[in-house]
């Protein structure tokens, strides 16, 4: 193992290694600290780094998956919700026009009632 070229770094140097990469690219990471690649996302995957992604948002990375399963079951809540509502409604709706129809019979009946009264009253 004499000719091995693993290093042993300091986790302050890892540290500083990982927060530089946070802000840029692994380029420039990789010729600034002269690391691998490799090396900076297995330190960065140990010491609880976001890992970046091409065509990622590294800061909301963590929140995605959480995010769109919360929005996936709102939705679904939502679709619930809505069909019990509109359920709810046409249920509503029927009654309405069923006892406006009953206060129709009922109003008919008391003005018809009326009219025969009236009628009594003036024979």
């Amino acid at each position: 193992m004499a000719n091995s070229k693993q290093h042993r770094y300091a986790n302050s140097f890892k540290h500083e290694v990982c927060q530089y990469y946070e802000h840029h690219t692994r380029n420039d990471t990789e010729a600034k600290y002269d690391v691998a690649g490799k090396t900076i996302s297995k330190w960065r995957r140990e010491l609880g780094y976001r890992n970046k992604f091409f065509g990622h948002n590294i800061y909301t990375e963590a929140m995605q998956p959480a995010l769109k399963k919360r929005q996936q079951r709102d939705w679904m809540v939502t679709k619930k919700d809505n069909a019990f509502l509109l359920d709810e409604l046409t249920k509503l709706r029927s009654e309405m026009v069923s006892k406006d129809f009953d206060y129709s019979r009922l109003e008919d009946y008391v003005v018809d009632a009326y009219h025969y009264i009236k009628q009594q009253r003036e024979a």
